[in-house]
């Protein structure tokens, strides 16, 4: 679902700015985290993965 949506966005003309695109960091919350956190730190962490690659893509931490 999240790289529909990056594609969709990618695809999309925005009038006051032209094209953009977006990256995307992924992280399912386990039953082994200790906190909500943990999951987010992974998400984090996948995000900047994502933007490291150049951007414009969905990376699942």
């Amino acid at each position: 679902m999240a790289d529909k949506i990056r594609e969709i966005v990618a695809k999309a003309e925005f009038s006051s700015v032209g094209n953009v695109s977006i990256s995307v960091g992924l992280a399912v919350a386990a039953t082994s985290d200790p906190t909500q956190e943990d999951a987010v730190r992974r998400a984090d962490g996948a995000l900047y993965k994502a933007k490291e690659k150049g951007r414009n893509c969905v990376v699942v931490g």
